[in-house]
């Protein structure tokens, strides 16, 4: 049954991708309009998430739950590396390709799925595989990227979630409770997130042709690592770990970091692109055509690890 629900929340987000796809090609609005959602997203309704995502009971429980989310994120966004590295290799990727089969999309698009499936208690659970991921790619992506190597401390420091998780987790950590008309506001904050980001993506899709996909033959690679041959080898990993034995409710929190690491690539691939140099519309067609499949690959493998 979880497949199935998985199934019915990627197509909701899917119809408001649309809405945004079709709000472009009637004309009112334009593509470049959704830099003004993309900006809302980042510093305000992300940030409303992750802060109201702790605002729960610390006990030895969700201590616990909370050390085998850290503890699985890192164990899959290190094959991610390892297996991205292999692959560049194996098929002859470019950095783009590589960036785009390391990295996914973790919190646009699992955040939603989680809220609408598990619930929102279990969202702080998909922010423990943000704070890797956000680690490393403001690290090594950024490095793989721009060709330079160094590290810049202040964007990561400064970096809008990291901060939002610093507050976070210190609010989790000494159990202060924000005013309950301030965490309501931010939960409505954060009820717009699934939509706002859907309707980003079909906005920047509506400026996209055929002729792109015709112009990268290559395409195929990069997205047939990212959605099936890591997945397949990501879930079996976790499916034979036995990490699901270590916390309660493990098999959830397993799956909710099988959701993370095997959605679509990163959109920050298209923004480090775009900031470096890179062939930033071919990050972005292999972001997009990956969101598109991911309604058929995300629930398939769901369904192989609970096989």
């Amino acid at each position: 049954m979880l497949n199935l629900l998985l199934f019915q929340q990627i197509a909701k987000l899917f119809i408001l991708i649309f809405l945004g796809w079709a709000i472009v090609k009637a004309g009112i609005l334009k593509s470049e309009d959704s830099r003004v959602l993309s900006m809302l997203l980042l510093y305000v309704i992300i940030p409303c998430v992750i802060l109201n995502a702790f605002q729960i009971e610390r006990t030895t429980d969700t201590v616990r739950m909370m050390e085998l989310s850290l503890l699985s994120a890192l164990m899959m966004n290190v094959l991610s590396l390892v297996l991205g590295k292999l692959s560049a290799k194996l098929f002859c990727l470019n950095t783009v390709e590589t960036a785009s089969v390391m990295y996914s999309n973790c919190t646009n698009m699992v955040v939603p799925l989680v809220i609408g499936i598990f619930g929102e208690d279990w969202v702080m659970y998909v922010t423990c595989y943000s704070i890797v991921q956000t680690i490393l790619v403001w690290t090594h992506a950024r490095i793989l990227i721009s060709g330079k190597k160094e590290i810049s401390l202040r964007d990561l420091v400064c970096n809008v979630n990291i901060l939002a998780i610093a507050i976070g987790l210190f609010l989790f950590a000494f159990q202060i409770r924000l005013p309950a008309v301030i965490r309501s506001a931010f939960a409505m904050a954060g009820n717009t997130m699934g939509p706002v980001a859907m309707l980003i993506i079909g906005m920047l899709m509506a400026d996209m042709d055929m002729q792109h996909l015709r112009s990268y033959r290559q395409l195929w690679k990069p997205v047939l690592l990212r959605l099936i041959v890591l997945p397949v080898i990501l879930v079996c990993v976790a499916k034979y770990s036995g990490l699901a034995a270590l916390a309660p409710h493990g098999e959830t929190l397993i799956i909710i970091s099988l959701l993370s690491v095997i959605a679509p690539s990163a959109n920050i691939v298209t923004q480090f692109s775009q900031m470096f140099g890179r062939d930033a519309l071919y990050a972005s067609l292999i972001n997009t055509v990956t969101m598109l499949l991911c309604i058929i690959t995300m629930p398939l493998m769901i369904t192989l690890f609970q096989m």
